[in-house]
């Protein structure tokens, strides 16, 4: 990936990765052409090449990108969330959990899918470099909870093992599966349901308290 500085040249390479983001998620990466992504920048296709070496250099880019707005906007909307108490670690949980449904609720307008998932199906199977990086997006993802989980499994005392890890994957799945779920069914409370099970199905295992 290339390294810019200037201002002029850094909002170029943004828009060349915005307009592909909203390609990628409407079309798909196979059905997306750099022709079309170079039009919808309004860039040449010197300019493109001065950013990007090509369209799996632009596809890892994107997907940076993504991760980077996705950690930012989620941030964001717990800041202006009612804190759970400090001895609530499963709390932390549901807080970035309802972060992630604020989130996609603000996102519900926009054309197309989640541009992690339409990659994931696209390029899984044949791109290894990208399934490599797609696995460290989702396991990105999990991160975000296994502390928290880590925590609250400590405070519960549980009698048996529960692995942190592959149940904060778990979360991550139930994510993405809601997300979809809820956009194939236009049902904009189905991901609120979802999560509901989710919260409780933590409360259970992990024997927490919280609400």
């Amino acid at each position: 990936m290339r390294t810019v500085k200037q201002p002029r040249a850094l909002a170029t390479r943004d828009r060349i990765l915005a307009e592909a983001a909203r390609l990628f998620a409407l079309k798909g990466y196979h059905d997306t052409k750099l022709e079309e992504i170079q039009s919808a920048a309004e860039v040449t296709t010197g300019a493109f090449f001065h950013h990007f070496g090509g369209k799996e250099d632009l596809g890892f880019a994107v997907l940076d990108r993504h991760m980077g707005k996705r950690r930012k906007s989620l941030d964001e909307i717990e800041r202006r969330m009612p804190p759970p108490r400090e001895d609530d670690p499963l709390g932390r949980v549901f807080l970035r959990l309802d972060a992630i449904q604020e989130m996609v609720r603000q996102r519900e307008q926009r054309k197309g899918g989640c541009v992690i998932g339409n990659l994931s199906t696209a390029l899984s199977d044949t791109h290894d470099g990208f399934r490599q990086r797609l696995a460290e997006c989702f396991d990105e993802m999990a991160r975000e909870f296994k502390p928290h989980l880590d925590a609250a499994v400590q405070q519960s005392g549980a009698a048996r093992h529960v692995d942190t890890w592959e149940l904060a994957r778990y979360i991550v799945a139930i994510v993405e599966g809601s997300i979809m779920l809820t956009r194939t069914h236009r049902d904009r409370q189905m991901m609120a349901r979802q999560f509901d099970y989710l919260k409780e199905h933590l409360r259970q295992s992990l024997g927490a308290s919280s609400t």
